[in-house]
């Protein structure tokens, strides 16, 4: 902003005191035009604050409405984590009892095996080996 200075008296009377006032004139005029420009800065400024701010206030919004979101998802993992670890809780108890399946059989033919060697492989009797004879046509 320009500096006014007024000055009182002097020197040749009204022909200064007339170029004084016109210097104050145009030096208020210039102030004024000064402050019409910074207050047409500061409107732009204050519009462009009040866009930042929507901005910011849709921002907050979507992180809100994202934030909702992976609540929503980590709800759903939460169950889904629920739902596996019953899911592995009875492989595991079938893999138990085939285990078991597999041992009780495993056991039992363990059995069989010592318990009846000779009367499996054993001929019953009365059964004669058949005889050994060459046709006569390679005698």
């Amino acid at each position: 902003m320009a500096d006014v200075v007024v000055s009182e008296g002097g020197g040749s009377g009204d022909a200064a005191g007339e170029a004084s006032a016109a210097q104050a004139a145009h030096e208020a005029a210039v102030a004024e035009g000064a402050t019409a420009v910074q207050a047409g800065q500061a409107q732009e400024a204050a519009e462009q604050a009040t866009a930042a701010a929507q901005v910011a206030l849709a921002a907050a919004e979507a992180n809100i409405e994202a934030g909702a979101a992976v609540e929503g998802a980590v709800a759903t993992a939460n169950e889904s984590a629920a739902v596996a670890t019953v899911s592995a809780e009875m492989v595991h108890e079938a893999l138990q009892a085939q285990t078991a399946a597999i041992d009780a059989l495993t056991a039992e033919l363990k059995a069989g095996r010592t318990a009846e060697p000779t009367a499996r492989h054993a001929k019953p009797e009365g059964e004669q080996p058949p005889a050994k004879t060459v046709p006569w046509y390679y005698r």
